[in-house]
């Protein structure tokens, strides 16, 4: 044991020095007790060395985790800057979408516009060449067919969404009408139409195509 190393080792050296016919005992009880205070002096020294050991390796812990947790928060921080910035992003990204949709269908609609301005002008030969068929005696089979390629042309249109307007009667109104005749009339009030001379066309209640028309004048 290391008391009794100690002990000893102290003992036996006092012994060149001393009165070689002097001695020093201890009871053996004693001497028991002090052994047994030294073993469990080394139990607790070896318990304290643990338990210092145990406390460097939780503060080594406890310093990783206050790491960790800097990591942690600098990583929340960088991810939710990341997560807005997608967000704007996301955001511009559907608003380009919806501009670009907008534009297209602004393109779409004056693309089928102008097509459509076309179509009436042919719709409008053809039902013009069917009152001249309807003016000759003869022919009715070709009247037929020519009148049924009319209405079938009138029916696409009006699937298209195009609306013949109905003017005469109402008040000139410059935004759908152009005034192409004057005509002082006693019986109408000024700036009424009388007389749709070229007619005009509405694309889903929009005007797609001006009416000409005849509006009346008072006398001065």
């Amino acid at each position: 044991m290391v008391f009794e190393d100690y002990y000893d080792g102290y003992f036996n050296a006092r012994r060149s020095l001393e009165d070689p016919y002097s001695k020093v005992s201890i009871p053996k009880e004693k001497y028991k007790k002090l052994m047994e205070i030294a073993e469990k002096y080394e139990i607790l020294l070896r318990k304290f060395d643990h338990e210092k050991a145990k406390k460097t390796e939780l503060h080594k812990q406890l310093e990783n985790l206050k790491e960790d947790g800097r990591q942690l928060k600098d990583l929340e921080e960088k991810t939710e800057k990341y997560l807005n910035s997608l967000i704007r992003v996301q955001a511009d990204f559907e608003n380009y979408k919806k501009a670009n949709y907008r534009e297209n269908e602004r393109y779409r609609l004056r693309v089928k516009e102008e097509m459509l301005k076309k179509l009436i002008r042919h719709y409008e030969d053809l039902h013009r060449a069917l009152k001249v068929l309807d003016s000759l005696k003869k022919g009715e089979s070709v009247k037929k067919g020519f009148k049924m390629i009319v209405e079938n042309f009138e029916k696409f249109l009006e699937d298209e969404g195009v609306k013949p307007m109905h003017s005469e009667g109402e008040k000139f109104d410059p935004y759908k009408h152009e005034a192409l005749l004057v005509e002082e009339n006693e019986n109408h009030p000024e700036n009424i139409i009388l007389e749709e001379i070229d007619k005009g066309y509405y694309l889903n209640n929009k005007v797609l195509k001006p009416a000409g028309v005849k509006i009346s004048k008072s006398k001065l």
